[in-house]
């Protein structure tokens, strides 16, 4: 406490500058800085010198040679080119494609449904869409396939399919999230971006995998699952291959 009081004073006085070891020369210079620039505020100086005793009382130097702290958020633009994602797409029937046009972008099933003239789903998994509260959501894959693509043409709902190119730009929409399997399967969690970073194998789907190696074919197939959710319109400008 004693340091700390030695130190106040050392700081109110005009042209006093401090001597501190290497170690904390970094620390130092922010500090001498910030003096500086708030030499001819005394209330703000009183409000420095307050936190830099709690600072020394508590022990929180910046270290010389200690990495900075990372907070591990990411951002949509930073995420877009660390993993080489140009495109989103959707899948739809080819008979929708009016539809589309008319309602002037994609929309959500809680807008459209009792209007759809061919819908990919089924009754099941719209109800576990709604249950689950993801049918205010427009679901993207990251890869132009999808396991619920192929049922749907298996199972007949659909007989000419397309997939839709979105625009990256999509993923600045607030509220998106994103789904590490097919997102209204029992158990599968929705997650926002910085999660979804950690949890979620996005390497794969950089362009530049060709999935040759065996290995490589089996992350594939898990990629092809992930979705991205986003919610209310997507519009028609964000739309290619309509």
């Amino acid at each position: 406490m004693l340091a700390a009081v030695s130190l106040r004073r050392r700081l109110s006085q005009p042209g006093r500058a401090l001597t501190i070891r290497p170690s904390r020369r970094r620390f130092a210079a922010r500090l001498n800085s910030s003096v500086s620039a708030h030499a001819l505020k005394p209330g703000r100086m009183n409000d420095l010198l307050k936190k830099l005793l709690e600072t020394l009382q508590a022990g929180n130097f910046p270290v010389s040679g200690q990495p900075a702290q990372t907070s591990g958020i990411i951002t949509p633009s930073e995420f877009l080119q660390r993993f080489g994602i140009t495109s989103f797409y959707h899948f739809t029937d080819t008979r929708n494609l009016p539809s589309i046009k008319a309602h002037g972008g994609l929309l959500p099933w809680s807008q459209i449904k009792g209007n759809v003239v061919a819908p990919g789903g089924n009754d099941w998994s719209h109800d576990a869409d709604a249950i689950k509260g993801q049918d205010i959501y427009v679901h993207l894959c990251f890869l132009p396939e999808h396991p619920m693509e192929f049922v749907a043409r298996k199972d007949g709902r659909i007989q000419e399919s397309r997939f839709l190119r979105i625009d990256p730009s999509v993923i600045h929409t607030p509220g998106v999230l994103f789904c590490p399997d097919v997102a209204n399967k029992s158990g599968v969690e929705m997650m926002d971006l910085t999660a979804a970073v950690s949890e979620m194998d996005f390497e794969i789907i950089a362009p530049a995998h060709k999935w040759l190696d065996p290995s490589l074919l089996e992350r594939k197939k898990r990629a092809c699952k992930y979705e991205l959710l986003v919610p209310g319109r997507i519009p028609l400008s964000l739309i290619s291959g309509i």
